[in-house]
């Protein structure tokens, strides 16, 4: 198909203008091997239940170095031992044998035994006390100690992505006796865990310090300790980074980073990340409950000129549901830009232009509302704005809504007959970096449509031959079967197009030298957990 470079002037406009400088007086010298992270969102809670860590993603960069898990992600997002020397799942997929380290101690002093995991397993189970990520523990039932250093935890059927779980966030490991001391309602604010560091100080919304915890069972932490500063706006981080008055900072702009780049004393930390973004398609709607609209749509908008030219370069199109380096990811497509052809798919649907150039069928105009949060997504607001620019060139009328950040998902997660929304941006990341988590939390069937969505179906996209895979690339014994299962899926979503698919972009960080060790992880987080300062 034939490929054409569009962008919107008005548009990508909003994202090609430099930000202002902000003074930063406020922040000061750092102290001698402390790291201090600028952070584009605030630490607010630091516990893995009651609502998981916040904000997002800050809570989660925190807890990696303050808690530890049983297993970790290593660069590639391998699953590794961490207070697990080993594990090994059951031929069934329905139980995991896992030997602890031992001679491992909380914060607090108190022991990280068999006992103290069972306690952390069965607290995640409980609905009420963990009230996110339950797709990753509604399959755990129970949590077996053999002896003081071997655990089993078991399954209520066939659950391959077990040791995704642990080694996810809310895996993060706690004391019970800081659970016992201070309540279940103050933990978040008295967070004690078992990683490198602990905590000093918690300011929740301003600032965090954390202390290196001398009692670590691993390798000794590379700083004295490191402090996490919220500061929101990007021009200020920046300003902060290039004085020195902080070390990294996480959500680099991608039009300002070749002001970086220049910099001598500053490297650039890039990572492609696994949130494919698009545009949810309300399939309750008649006019998106037809396919060949929706693959219109997707014909009709430039993603790959959207990547290359709002994006420099740091995103790239999808060719697929799922990210590049998720786990699983298929390559099953090209984002292809085809307006002739979006124009006779429409007309194939029985559009025809009205006499303001707008598409109708049956004396309804195919008009179409797009939800947009504000500084949610990566260049957001600029994006929606070339999609409507780019849909309006083949006869279809967008209207956009921007809503504040905070608010966003709740207008998504709405019961039916409360859908307000056509076309509503999303992108879901999944922490677990399993594709299977991924393809099933936006495409497996809800329970009942009518309903809120079970957990971010929000379009309502039903096919039952992508639930049963689906089920099959959870819990086929082989691998290759459950591969064979995950690839089948996304190209059966791919062809039924229930987004409109846009672009996969990179996470941007930056890193004052001779500040080492500092990554990206695909999943959104900057990680210092293995960053040293001489």
């Amino acid at each position: 198909m034939k490929r054409r470079e569009f962008l919107s002037g008005a548009a990508g406009a909003v994202l090609l203008s430099t930000l202002p400088a902000v003074s930063i007086r406020a922040f000061a010298q750092n102290a001698a091997g402390v790291i201090t992270f600028g952070q584009s969102t605030a630490v607010l809670t630091l516990d893995p239940a009651h609502g998981a860590f916040t904000g997002y993603p800050g809570g989660y960069e925190a807890a990696l170095l303050l808690f530890d898990r049983l297993l970790d992600f290593d660069a590639d997002m391998k699953i590794v031992p961490q207070l697990a020397e080993s594990f090994t799942m059951s031929t069934d997929l329905k139980s995991c044998e896992l030997k602890l380290r031992s001679g491992v101690t909380f914060h607090d002093g108190t022991p990280c035994d068999a006992a103290a995991i069972k306690f952390n397993i069965e607290r995640m189970m409980k609905k009420e006390i963990n009230t996110t990520n339950r797709p990753l523990w509604d399959p755990i039932v129970g949590a077996d100690i053999v002896d003081d250093s071997t655990l089993v935890i078991r399954t209520s059927a066939p659950f391959a992505q077990l040791p995704n779980t642990l080694a996810h966030g809310s895996g993060a490991i706690v004391s019970p006796a800081a659970i016992e001391k201070f309540g279940e309602d103050g933990f978040a604010q008295n967070p004690v865990g078992a990683g490198p560091y602990m905590v000093e100080s918690l300011n929740a919304g301003q600032e965090l310090k954390l202390k290196a915890f001398d009692g670590y069972w691993g390798e000794k932490p590379g700083a004295s300790g490191v402090v996490f500063r919220f500061i929101a706006e990007p021009a200020t981080r920046i300003n902060a980074l290039t004085t020195g008055a902080v070390d990294v900072i996480d959500s680099v702009p991608v039009q300002l980073v070749s002001q970086l780049q220049g910099n001598a004393d500053i490297e650039v930390v890039r990572r492609p990340g696994l949130r494919p973004i698009g545009l949810a398609m309300n399939l309750t709607r008649p006019a998106l409950s037809d396919v060949k609209v929706r693959k219109a749509l997707n014909l009709a908008v430039p993603v790959a000129t959207i990547a290359e030219k709002v994006f420099f370069g740091f995103a790239k199109a999808p060719d697929s549901p799922l990210a590049f380096d998720a786990i699983g990811h298929k390559s099953v497509g090209e984002a292809a830009f085809d307006q002739e052809q979006a124009k006779a798919l429409l007309a194939e649907s029985g559009y025809k232009p009205g006499s303001d150039g707008v598409l109708e069928k049956d004396g309804a105009k195919l008009t179409l509302k797009l939800y947009a949060p504000e500084g949610l997504f990566p260049g957001d607001v600029a994006v929606a704005e070339i999609v409507a620019a780019s849909l309006k060139q083949v006869g279809v009328d967008v209207q956009i809504t921007k809503i504040e950040k905070g608010a966003y998902w709740d207008h998504l997660r709405q019961d039916k007959a409360n859908l307000a929304w056509d076309l509503a941006m999303f992108g879901f990341n999944p922490s677990n970096a399993s594709g299977t988590y991924h393809l099933a939390s936006l495409f497996k069937s809800n329970a009942d449509d009518n309903a809120k969505p079970d957990v971010w179906n929000i379009g309502r996209y039903r096919n039952p031959e992508v639930d049963g895979l689906l089920v099959t690339a959870d819990t086929a014994p082989e691998e290759s079967a459950r591969l064979e299962a995950l690839g089948k899926v996304q190209e059966l979503v791919w062809e039924d197009a229930p987004y409109l698919w846009l672009q996969i972009n990179e996470n941007v960080s930056a890193v004052r030298k001779p500040i080492s060790g500092v990554s990206v992880m695909p999943i959104v987080f900057t990680n210092l957990r293995n960053a040293a300062k001489a």
